[in-house]
């Protein structure tokens, strides 16, 4: 249509092409966005703007709904400067207003979902017009919530609330509208245990054998033994040893729910299990899990969504809010849309994953990465464990190793680093830890191309160099494969960023 007119709007309106320059700024009349660069109504006399499917398809001039205001609302036609009742959020558009009541709301917030459940909160969730003046900070950006607008609430916890637009975010609310569903029938599912663990001997749901509980180390000696869950060393807490095969869990990575619902994902996600066999196909083309959050391959257990084409390691799903890092004086909180945006990691100083944790108090952030490091290390040339650190200037200590004990570069002053504070050694965390730290050795998978891969164990005292890079390996774990098209006979990849530009060849 060439013309249109709206009940809104005194003055025909003419399509035409818009294109934005001149430092002018156009914003549709409707819908309050901006209109740059595509065909739009303009109105001749008084500059009025309209996108096409705003114009074609308005907004009626009066509504009736209960579930939103007792009274008729009308659609004010011109952009104001107000406060929305619903959201609480300070806008220039065209609101529906109540004149016998001062209410006014966005268009946008005329469908509010009244019953939800949220990622970040284990009850569901209630919207409410009025929450009244209360000291609340909202539960997923923790700023402010003013209790005279519309908020959601928990009736179990009093002094849980979300702010209108935080709660309907895609990456924290899964969609769906729960006023009227019985609330046993929904979450019934959410956060199914495993098997009781109390006794002295346990059978585990990923296991044949029966597994024993084992409080200290003395039946593996001095073995170095991964935990078969998260793939990270057995250390000195509890666990679980299978008497028949290697098989070890830690009591944590035991009890890990079938079923839950966590911060990183909007659906529920359901714990998953893999054998050391060699695993083709899997989850995604290559025959290798990669973790949604961290960006880190890994071998172990993986939580996974059935709905979409996502895992995590269990490891970042043990990550909660608030996080306390140890090395950081203020709690640390899930990220917000803005925050995970091209956003650099504190610690690692490299461009954040998908998820980060952050500080609401200051411009800390963190990447799953590095929220999931040890905080403790085994360096086989110390007889000390060694400390993870950051922050600490080792050119100015008298400490007199200024420099990696592995790969003898330089250690940079703000990246984070392993140290012995008896003995001096001091490690970067890629060399003490590698890209493949939640990989165990001897896993073996098949990429696409048809080629296995076996994770070894780099010793460090044959030299390897990387097929990719061409430099030498420092990193603690390998990919090795034997069935590749490359000119040696065997093939050596020391870190993730290799192994992906290398089979993507």
């Amino acid at each position: 249509m060439d013309e249109v007119e709206l009940p809104s709007h005194r003055h025909p309106l003419n399509r035409r092409e818009l294109v934005s320059g001149g430092g002018e700024s156009r914003v549709c009349g409707l819908c309050g966005k901006d209109v740059t660069n595509v065909s739009a109504y303009e109105c001749s006399q008084c500059y009025f703007t309209a996108h096409l499917n705003c114009a074609e398809n308005p907004p009626s001039l009066v509504i009736d709904i209960r579930k939103i205001h007792e009274h008729t609302l009308t659609l004010l036609p011109r952009h104001v400067s107000y406060t929305c009742n619903a959201c609480g959020l300070c806008l220039d558009k065209s609101p529906y207003v109540c004149l016998k009541c001062s209410f006014m709301v966005d268009g946008g917030c005329l469908h509010i979902p009244r019953v939800i459940k949220l990622t970040r909160h284990i009850h569901r969730l209630v919207y409410t017009w009025f929450l009244g003046p209360r000291n609340l900070l909202c539960g997923v950006c923790h700023k402010k919530v003013d209790g005279n607008y519309g908020a959601y609430s928990c009736a179990r916890c009093r002094d849980y609330a979300v702010h209108t637009k935080c709660a309907t975010r895609k990456d924290v609310w899964d969609g769906m509208e729960l006023e009227g569903v019985p609330e046993e029938v929904h979450d019934q599912e959410d956060n199914i245990n495993n098997t009781s663990f109390q006794h002295i001997g346990v059978r585990h749901f990923s296991h044949e054998h029966v597994l024993k509980l084992k409080t200290d180390k003395e039946d593996i000696g001095d073995r170095d033994v991964v935990c078969s869950g998260c793939s990270f060393p057995i250390a000195s807490d509890p666990f679980y040893m299978c008497q028949q095969c290697d098989f070890f869990l830690h009591v944590t990575c035991a009890n890990l729910p079938r079923r839950i619902r966590l911060a990183l994902h909007q659906h529920p996600l359901t714990l998953y299990t893999r054998d050391d066999e060699i695993s083709s196909g899997g989850h995604n083309s290559v025959g290798l899990s990669r973790c949604g959050a961290c960006d880190l391959h890994f071998s172990g257990s993986s939580f996974c969504c059935l709905d979409c084409d996502i895992e995590f390691d269990v490891r970042c799903c043990l990550v909660s809010e608030p996080f306390d890092y140890p090395l950081h004086p203020h709690p640390l909180f899930f990220g917000t849309e803005t925050s995970m945006t091209m956003s650099c990691c504190s610690l690692c100083n490299q461009q954040s994953r998908r998820f980060v944790i952050n500080c609401i108090i200051c411009d800390f952030i963190m990447c799953f990465a590095c929220a999931t490091s040890p905080d403790k290390i085994k360096y086989k040339y110390d007889e000390h464990l060694l400390h993870h650190t950051v922050g600490e200037d080792v050119t100015t200590t008298t400490n007199p190793y200024w420099y990696c004990d592995i790969c003898e570069r330089e250690i940079e002053e703000k990246k984070h680093h392993y140290k012995c504070s008896d003995c001096g050694p001091v490690l970067h965390a890629e060399c003490a830890l590698g890209s493949f730290r939640n990989m165990r050795p001897g896993f073996r998978f098949v990429t696409k191309h048809g080629h296995e891969y076996e994770v070894i164990l780099n010793d460090r005292t044959s030299l390897l160099r990387c097929s990719q890079c061409h430099s030498e390996c420092h990193e603690p774990l390998l990919l090795m494969s034997s069935t590749t098209n490359n000119n040696d006979d065997i093939t050596y990849l020391c870190s993730s960023t290799c192994f992906d530009t290398f089979v993507s060849v």
